[in-house]
């Protein structure tokens, strides 16, 4: 009976002992990971293509040949579509772009269509004078702005708050004149 009892209690200090052990890991691997993450408020300054995150900057030459990029349009909403000559969805979503442009632009929104066509401008500047498109189109033909913003699918668009922030992305073509679209763009220029 007695080498019972004493199996029992060095089997509570055991137990004890490990469970006080496993609570000292586990509390090490919290403070190392809180180290690692570091201050949330700095993640959250970084650039990244993601939503909630700065966008990352970039400057291209526009159709005219001047340097235009996201710090040009600061303080603004903007929408970022990148898209080619070539690619029957880009195309057919452009002149819901026009639409939501001119709708909003006197109230701060722009839309930047950054063209991924690899040759020169020229066939660019042929497809803005037939569909009529006032907003800025700039030229990627080297990859930057791409590089920056990768996807799997053409077209794909950025909304880019008042603050510099990405708000949303969307992967393919989307009717921009929508009024569930309309509203969001609202609620985005009135932050």
């Amino acid at each position: 009976m007695k080498s019972t009892a004493l199996k029992r209690k060095s089997f509570i200090r055991l137990r004890d002992g490990l469970l006080g052990l496993l609570i000292l890991v586990v509390l090490v691997l919290l403070v190392l990971r809180f180290q690692k993450t570091g201050n949330p408020q700095q993640e959250i300054n970084q650039f990244k293509p993601e939503a909630g995150y700065l966008a990352p900057r970039f400057t291209l030459r526009n159709l005219k040949g001047n340097l235009e990029g996201l710090d040009d349009h600061a303080g603004k909403v903007i929408v970022v579509n990148f898209w080619a000559t070539w690619c029957a969805p880009c195309v057919e979503e452009m002149p819901s772009f026009e639409t939501l442009y001119r709708r909003f632009r006197s109230q701060g929104l722009t839309v930047l269509a950054v063209s991924l066509d690899k040759g020169g401008s020229s066939k660019v500047q042929e497809f803005v004078d037939k569909h009529k498109l006032s907003f800025p189109v700039l030229m990627d033909s080297e990859g930057v702005a791409e590089k920056l913003y990768p996807s799997f699918t053409i077209p794909f668009t950025y909304v880019i708050d008042k603050q510099g922030r990405v708000a949303a992305r969307v992967d393919g073509a989307k009717d921009w004149q929508s009024p569930e679209t309309f509203k969001a763009v609202e609620y985005l220029l009135t932050q």
